[in-house]
């Protein structure tokens, strides 16, 4: 091989590299298993419909009410990729980075504008205590509008956590 084609083959592999979507999952809590008692999921607007399958292909009891099963929260969102982050009263504009949990960016001039992070939590609430007894958040990046196609991975992601081990 001559160098031009592995200069081609080394800018073909980073660019495949910038390209992959990384789904970065975080857990708290202890994970319980859901086959034994079942769940119910909060009232949606469908997005948990997806997630629902998913943990019903995987043996776990899917109700309409939570009965002596858990309550499953589900929520997803969306934010453009560099706002940040607080948590307790709203930090000054001109507030020292420690102020924030993570702290808004600047987007640079080649980044696309239509950048987004999404993220899909999934909260299990013990329903008679109303206790939260384990959580999981699948995050990415998408491309706006409404992620892509960002929406199945956390999907995947979410309810293979959930889905107890066989």
């Amino acid at each position: 091989m001559n160098r031009a084609s592995v200069a081609y083959v080394g800018v073909l592999l980073l660019l495949a590299g910038c390209a992959s979507n990384r789904i970065d999952v975080l857990e708290s809590g202890a994970r319980p298993d859901l086959r034994v008692r079942g769940l119910a999921l909060t009232p949606d607007d469908g997005a948990g419909r997806p997630v629902a399958a998913k943990l019903q292909a995987a043996g776990v009891a899917v109700r309409e009410t939570p009965g002596d099963g858990y309550l499953v929260e589900l929520s997803y969102s969306e934010r453009p990729q560099k706002v940040g982050a607080y948590a307790g009263p709203r930090p000054a504009a001109d507030a020292a980075p420690d102020a924030w949990v993570a702290p808004p960016q600047a987007r640079p001039w080649w980044a696309p504008r239509s950048r987004q992070l999404c993220t899909l939590t999934a909260r299990v609430v013990e329903p008679a205590s109303g206790i939260e007894a384990y959580r999981v958040r699948a995050s990415t990046k998408g491309r706006a509008p409404d992620c892509g196609d960002a929406s199945e991975g956390l999907n995947t992601a979410v309810a293979g956590l959930l889905a107890p081990a066989s």
